[in-house]
């Protein structure tokens, strides 16, 4: 493997040095040498030198942010309509339309009076998504990582900005949420949210603990709002979703582990729906405290759900129950979590960027159009 530049040759003398040209040796360069050559050997026969590419990590970065995302992974995705630009979504706001008698008992041929039509542009309003947020999340990687890289490493760099972005989206959603249906949510007396009253008393007062008549006011909720159990889900704080497992009311011995006969065995220790609802937990909610006006991430959220014009922010947040179409959201064109990515010569390591950009919106209002749910302990 070692062979002379120039066989043959005799040394010769440099400045009283006896140099030997023979010396001199050239290694040939093996693709499946191991350890891989720093700064990344380019090769067509070995494909362990070609793992580290960075337009793999952009789908890994996203495939990542969006299993992380709790609030984001049940908001409707509306990027479809800003496609081709833009960075407003309209959306109309729709009045309730009443029916009316058509003929007032007289036979078919007459009618009593002249079918009146409304001005749509008159009585109709609009929601507006704007597409006005923007996160990143930046990281280095040195040479000797990328030279020893794999699927594994590349992925476990992937994760680490793709959970960094999402927790950045499920904070502002989570945020929007809170601001929805909290009186006085920024600790000022103006701030009420577009369904505050929308509450539920869902726990024990000073408690997260659910109770069975908190399951049945949900339910009765629902169905009083003409929704429908299927189009809810719900989104619970740690605490609430423990509290399943310390009242028999919702776990019981033998409702758990393995059946016997031909039934179908039930996951022990696991509550995927309740009451028909399906069930999942955030550690990420948002409020801003009992006294300040700035927001933080919490996972025992506190708020005002009751009474507009006060500042007690006293009332335990256990969740939210949000119908599907109130959460929205908007990613800019190729924006959804994009990932460039340049060489570094000064700490010889190559640096990448992920970023998104992206809007939110919350649907519905506290009269005829009920989306969200506070669910709270009802301690006024």
């Amino acid at each position: 493997m070692f062979n002379s530049i120039y066989e043959g040759q005799k040394p010769f003398i440099q400045s009283g040095v006896d140099f030997n040209i023979t010396s001199i040796v050239r290694m040939a360069l093996d693709p499946a040498a191991k350890p891989y050559l720093s700064g990344g050997l380019n090769s067509t026969t070995n494909a362990a030198l070609d793992k580290f590419i960075p337009e793999i990590w952009g789908e890994a970065v996203k495939d990542y942010m969006e299993k992380a995302l709790v609030f984001g992974g049940i908001a409707r995705d509306m990027s479809a309509m800003v496609a081709g630009g833009g960075d407003v979504i309209h959306l109309p706001k729709h009045t309730e339309i009443t029916g009316e008698d058509l003929y007032g008992g007289l036979p078919d041929a007459k009618r009593a009076t002249e079918i009146s039509f409304s001005q749509v542009s008159t009585n109709e309003s609009e929601y507006q998504l704007i597409v006005n947020q923007s996160n990143f999340a930046a990281i280095a990687v040195s040479d000797i990582a990328k030279a020893q890289s794999s699927y594994d490493v590349m992925s476990l760099y992937s994760q680490k900005l793709g959970y960094a972005l999402a927790k950045k989206v499920d904070y502002y959603l989570a945020q929007k949420l809170f601001e929805s249906v909290a009186y006085n949510y920024a600790n000022n007396s103006d701030n009420d949210g577009a369904q505050a009253g929308n509450f539920i008393k869902f726990t024990t007062a000073d408690t997260y603990s659910i109770t069975k008549i908190g399951v049945s006011n949900m339910i009765q909720t629902i169905l009083e709002s003409d929704g429908s159990i299927e189009d809810y889900t719900l989104v619970l704080t740690p605490g609430t979703y423990s509290s399943l497992f310390k009242s028999d009311d919702f776990a019981r011995h033998d409702a758990v582990g393995l059946s016997f006969g031909n039934e179908v065995p039930l996951i022990s220790g696991f509550a995927g729906k309740l009451g028909g609802v399906n069930v999942i937990i955030s550690n990420h909610f948002v409020d801003y405290g009992e006294d300040s006006t700035s927001t933080q991430t919490t996972t025992t959220p506190k708020g005002n759900f009751q009474a507009t014009g006060t500042a007690d922010e006293s009332e335990h947040l256990a969740g939210y129950l949000v119908h599907k179409d109130a959460l929205n959201i908007a990613y800019a064109a190729g924006m959804k979590s994009r990932v460039q990515t340049d060489y570094h010569l000064p700490s010889l390591s190559t640096r990448f960027v992920a970023d998104t950009v992206y809007g939110g919106l919350i649907l519905g209002n506290s009269s005829n159009n009920k989306l969200v749910f506070a669910l709270t302990d009802g301690a006024a």
